[in-house]
C-alpha cells in the first residue's frame, strides 16, 4: 500500500513537471484528422452547436480559408469562458499551437482575467522540477505584459496581456493564453516566411 501511495504520487509530481499538452482530448503535435475524428472533441462540438446544424457542419472549417487556423467562439477553459479559441496548424496539418483570448475595450475585465489566470499558472507550474519562468513586466515596452513557463517537454504555456490593434483596426485590451510546441511553432513561422 505504502508503495502504490509513492508511486501515485511520484506519477503527480511527474505530471505537475510538465507543460499540459492535451486540450479535450486533442494532444499538440496531432494531424488534422485526428483533430476531426476525437471523439471528445466531436462530443462537446454537438452539445455546443446542438441547436444550429449548419456550425456544427462547418465547425471544422479553416478560418479565413487559409489551411492554418480553425476557430471557435465561446469556449470554456480552465474555468473561464473564452471569447475565441484557435487551433493552429503547421504547413503538415499538424496541430502546434491552441490559443484562447478574450478582447474588451475596457482594460479591467481582460487584466483581472490575467491576473486570475496568473495565480493559477503560478500555483500549477511555477517552482516545479523542469519547468522554466520567464515574465516581461515592462508595459512601457511595447504596451504588453506576459508570463512564460517553458517545460522540459518541448511544450510552451504563455500569458499575456496587451493593448492592441483588433483585425478590424479597433484597440482592444487582451487576454490571451497560448499553449504550442516551440519547435513546432518555429518551423510554422519558419515555413511562412520562406514564401515570402
Amino acid at each position: 500500500m505504502i508503495f502504490f501511495a509513492a508511486v501515485l504520487l511520484a506519477g503527480q509530481a511527474f505530471g505537475q513537471s510538465k507543460v499540459q499538452d492535451t486540450f479535450y482530448g486533442i494532444e499538440i503535435r496531432s494531424d488534422y484528422d485526428e483533430f476531426k475524428s476525437n471523439p471528445e472533441f466531436k462530443e462537446l462540438l454537438k452539445e455546443k452547436y446542438r441547436n444550429n446544424n449548419w456550425m456544427y457542419r462547418h465547425a471544422y472549417d479553416w478560418a479565413d480559408n487559409r489551411r492554418e487556423r480553425v476557430r471557435f467562439t465561446t469556449m470554456s477553459f480552465g474555468g473561464r469562458k473564452w471569447d475565441y479559441c484557435e487551433y493552429f496548424f503547421d504547413e503538415n496539418k499538424t496541430f502546434y499551437q491552441i490559443r484562447f483570448y478574450n478582447g474588451t475595450i475596457e482594460p479591467e475585465p481582460t487584466r483581472n482575467t490575467y491576473d486570475l489566470l496568473l495565480k493559477d499558472l503560478n500555483r500549477k507550474y511555477s517552482g516545479q522540477p523542469g519547468i522554466t519562468v520567464t515574465e516581461d513586466t515592462d508595459w512601457d515596452d511595447d504596451q504588453s505584459l506576459s508570463v512564460t513557463y517553458s517545460g522540459d517537454n518541448g511544450m510552451t504555456c504563455e500569458l499575456r496581456y496587451s493593448y492592441e490593434a483588433s483585425r478590424s483596426g479597433n484597440m482592444f485590451y487582451y487576454v490571451f493564453l497560448y499553449y504550442y510546441d516551440q519547435g513546432l511553432k518555429e518551423e510554422a513561422q519558419n515555413a511562412w516566411f520562406k514564401e515570402l
